[in-house]
């Protein structure tokens, strides 16, 4: 693919002006940092809070892999939520007439979850410009929002697990089955390293993996009965050229109608233009949900926007109401 080489020669010669660095001594990621935990633990109401593994205060040790690095000389964009041109549109707006937002009948019910992970290693072209103008590889900036992540779920409830499934060049691959220590997951994240994608990706490959690993508890016959767990895949694409597909067979087709599995998306990605297939991409993704109730945003490369967008992922999949009636602004509930 032709885009796969430019970018891969333009990786090359930049590796002389690359620097190792550790994304938490910067001060404008610190500041996403406190927005994300405040708006985690205002999201959802938490549950019964006991003592968060003690692990949790020293995985900064962890050593930073050559892959997480600043991009110092490869020419990006500095996108803001300002900038609504650089971000991946699927469709025209819709009118008032045309929006049919389904409604929930399962119980609001703050059950554990267990919650999948999966991580694209595509190295895609540019890279996140945060307010310092320093820039950083997808891959780097998508491990630092996880790892905010993992450390908000545990801290509302540590009876929440987490598995990690890593996306190939056109396939996925189970890394780290469920396990209720972020710590165990975040290691695993940061030796993740980067690999060319193809033209195709095939996401039949994450959900066969999924719905052969994965038993969802649902109460036969009553669905008033709030089950012991829920099950919700947050997937996290980061291709501008690979276009995703999917051959929903019976056992994905089952997976998805399930009423107590969840599919969020976060899709990273270039500025969209005629060179890429950045809306085709996010339209495909946002199809893959039939019931209506699953996030989906496309963030670009704005490092605030792809913080905000996995903070407002943290709330519970049975207590939130459907993204187009979330309301994020403080002032609207003044």
């Amino acid at each position: 693919m032709s885009q796969n080489s430019d970018s891969s020669s333009g990786t090359n010669a930049s590796k002389e002006h690359i620097i190792p660095i550790q994304l938490e001594k910067d001060k404008s990621v610190s500041n996403i940092s406190s927005k994300l935990s405040l708006s985690a633990r205002q999201s959802q109401t938490p549950a019964t809070k006991n003592n968060v593994d003690s692990e949790s205060d020293n995985d900064d040790s962890t050593s930073v892999d050559e892959n997480n690095v600043i991009c110092s000389s490869v020419k990006s964009l500095t996108l803001s939520s300002e900038q609504p041109q650089d971000v991946a549109m699927p469709h025209s707006p819709l009118t008032e007439t045309e929006i049919i937002i389904p409604q929930r009948t399962l119980p609001s019910s703050n059950v554990p979850e267990k919650i999948i992970i999966v991580l694209d290693r595509a190295l895609d072209e540019n890279c996140f410009e945060i307010m310092s103008g320093k820039k950083y590889l997808p891959l780097f900036m998508l491990q630092h929002a996880i790892k905010l992540f993992l450390h908000n779920k545990t801290a509302i409830d540590n009876q929440h697990e987490f598995a990690l499934v890593f996306l190939n060049e056109n396939s996925a691959t189970w890394i780290h089955d469920f396990t209720s220590s972020p710590q165990d997951i975040i290691r695993t994240i940061q030796s993740a390293t980067v690999c060319e994608p193809e033209d195709i990706f095939d996401l039949n490959s994450v959900f066969d993996l999924i719905a052969k690993r994965v038993e969802l508890d649902i109460p036969k016959n009553n669905l008033l009965i709030p089950p012991t767990f829920v099950v919700r895949t947050i997937l996290l694409y980061g291709r501008s050229y690979s276009i995703p597909q999917l051959n929903k067979t019976n056992e994905i087709e089952e997976l998805l109608d399930s009423p107590y599995f969840t599919l969020d998306v976060i899709m990273t990605h270039e500025p969209p233009s005629s060179a890429n297939h950045c809306n085709r991409i996010f339209k495909v993704l946002q199809q893959i949900d039939t019931k209506g109730f699953g996030y989906s945003f496309s963030v670009s490369r704005n490092a605030s926007d792809l913080h905000l967008a996995m903070a407002k992922i943290v709330s519970h999949p049975l207590q939130r109401m459907h993204q187009l009636n979330a309301k994020y602004d403080i002032n609207f509930f003044n």
